[in-house]
């Protein structure tokens, strides 16, 4: 997918590796257009279709850099989910980015409170979209959780 943003640098987690960026819920499309700019970004993209699939991928081996909730997710209240992930420890202290239709009601301090580190509404261009990966894994683990 090409896009006519100026050229994109490959994003790094803090510790320089290629981030492993969850990609959860969502419509079929919209999943296909997140994981094809979170490639191009030079991050690993890993499906996680539902809050519990990503809660699951939090507790493997694999650890993840960034979690993108596109809200509603299927199984649960996005906010729940990301509360959900926030009990998790240390695991629970990643950047969890939430992406939202433009006609989506999100109580942005319920939001807040519960640890997403961005709101990207859709459509999002990649450059909105890269800015918000960039600031959030640039971010130490301990200041992920504060508002963005």
């Amino acid at each position: 997918m090409a896009h006519d943003d100026e050229t994109v640098l490959g994003l790094a987690s803090v510790d320089g590796r290629k981030p492993r960026i969850a990609i959860v819920g969502g419509t079929p499309a919209s999943a296909l257009v997140a994981t094809v700019l979170v490639e191009q970004f030079g991050c690993l993209p890993v499906s996680a279709p539902t809050g519990e699939a990503v809660l699951a991928l939090l507790h493997g081996e694999d650890p993840l850099d960034l979690v993108m909730i596109d809200l509603p997710v299927p199984d649960m209240d996005g906010i729940v989910a990301v509360q959900l992930i926030r009990a998790l420890g240390n695991r629970g202290e990643l950047p969890v980015m939430a992406l939202v239709g433009d006609d989506a009601r999100i109580d942005t301090p319920r939001a807040r409170a519960a640890g997403f580190c961005a709101t990207v509404k859709k459509p999002y261009s990649p450059r909105e979209l890269y800015g918000a990966l960039q600031t959030a894994l640039s971010r130490p683990l301990a200041a992920s959780t504060e508002s963005a």
